[in-house]
């Protein structure tokens, strides 16, 4: 078991042990998949635009129609394309020019199209071209979007509306994706009351840990199975990890009783049902006592400290990392931002600091918010992001790059 290990260690174990880890794949309709994370790749099965087609009303000129316009003269409409009209009927035409709607059929023949406003259209049937179009010009050729045949979307990414708008219209109409993974939770210790249960008495304090860790992991795109409360006692923290144990999970992540109180049963009851475990604490600010270990049949197993703001932060970097490892999504990256104010660091610990992202008169700043204590859940109201420092760095002044983390893993929707 390694100990006190710096934050790029941790991150690298997990890595380790989550890549082992697959998850079962099913096939699903393409509008049931937003959310999941595709499990193959999405591939086109036809080009887009599946044919030459016009990005305009207006005329589409052939070769001889177009030496007629540069000369001044007007050119003959030999007939009318609409959307929706097929290729034989495009190639059909024959003559100067053609009237053309948007998403019509090109015909072979076609130099260039001239949009509405650039012509006259003459009672006499033909139109007169004010303004000459370049070679090509309104011309959509075909597979210029998409090509049939090419990988429009990798593995590892989460399926969102707009991505079923350019699947669908290229012919993927089903998408393999990665099951949900199964997760259980449970938060430890005497004090603590379900909130849905009234008031707390004398000495006791709500739940907060397991609301969080349910929302938490059902935002990450889980299904959460076990949901307990367990008590401070050996014989009930072994009973939990046998019954997670007889329940086919990928993923278990507990709350509290993980440092070295009397009453901090997670690692000894690990022990007891011969759980290895790889790591526990790691050289950072919240949270430090952070467990990572691997149950007998393989599940992967986090017990996070119960200071509010510890499980905070240890579910959204280290248990979203294993997640994302597991699904092979690709690895979030930082986005760098200046500070806004000064933060005071001890060299060799990592820190995880509450912040937010603000419009500067010079662009976005970051500022790292009051409370940063780990009881303090005030500032998770009004804060979007984590500021993210290793162990490497010490204090750091106003207008300095910093490594910003959004609240949301997904997006930066609530930064601004």
């Amino acid at each position: 078991m390694l100990q006190f290990i710096s934050m790029a260690q941790a991150f690298g174990e997990i890595e380790k042990h989550a890549s082992r880890q697959s998850l079962p794949t099913v096939l699903v309709p393409l509008e049931e998949a937003v959310g999941r994370v595709l499990a193959e790749p999405a591939v086109a099965t036809l080009s887009i635009p599946p044919f030459d087609n016009s990005a305009r009303d207006g005329v589409v000129l052939s070769a001889s129609g177009l030496s007629a316009a540069t000369r001044g003269s007007p050119v003959s409409l030999a007939g009318e394309l609409r959307a929706g009209d097929s290729l034989e009927v495009a190639n059909g035409i024959e003559g100067d020019a053609v009237r053309i709607m948007t998403g019509a059929p090109v015909p072979l023949w076609a130099e260039s199209i001239v949009m509405i406003e650039d012509l006259t259209l003459n009672a006499d049937g033909t139109a007169t071209i004010n303004r000459l179009p370049e070679s090509g010009a309104w011309i959509r050729p075909k597979g210029s979007d998409i090509a049939e045949m090419s990988v429009i979307l990798k593995p590892g990414r989460q399926i969102i509306p707009e991505h079923v708008q350019a699947l669908a219209s290229s012919g993927v109409v089903e998408a393999v994706i990665n099951v949900k993974p199964r997760v259980g939770i449970c938060s430890t210790g005497e004090e603590l009351v379900d909130v849905k249960l009234g008031p707390p008495g004398s000495g006791q304090i709500y739940d907060s840990n397991r609301p969080f860790m349910t929302a938490m992991m059902r935002s990450f795109g889980c299904d959460v199975v076990v949901n307990e409360h367990v008590g401070d006692t050996l014989d009930e923290m072994v009973g939990f990890l046998n019954r997670v144990m007889e329940t086919s999970l990928d993923l278990v992540v507990s709350s509290g009783a993980v440092s070295m109180g009397s009453y901090d049963f997670v690692k000894p009851a690990l022990e007891a049902v011969g759980a290895d475990i790889v790591f526990h604490k790691v050289t950072q600010k919240p949270g430090k006592p952070l467990l990572f270990a691997i149950l007998p049949n393989g599940t992967l197993y986090f017990g996070l400290p119960g200071n509010p703001v510890s499980t905070v932060v240890n579910c959204r970097f280290y248990v979203h990392y294993a997640l994302s490892v597991m699904q092979h999504e690709p690895l979030e990256t930082p986005i760098r931002f200046r500070l806004e104010n000064d933060i005071e660091k001890p060299q060799g610990l990592a820190v995880f600091l509450k912040a937010r992202c603000i419009r500067g008169e010079g662009g976005a700043l970051v500022r790292a918010l009051e409370g940063q204590e780990s009881f303090q859940t005030m500032p998770l109201l009004e804060m979007n992001g984590w500021i993210v420092l290793s162990e490497h760095v010490g204090s750091m002044q106003a207008g300095e790059l910093v490594n910003f983390y959004p609240s949301n893993p997904r997006g930066l929707s609530d930064i601004f």
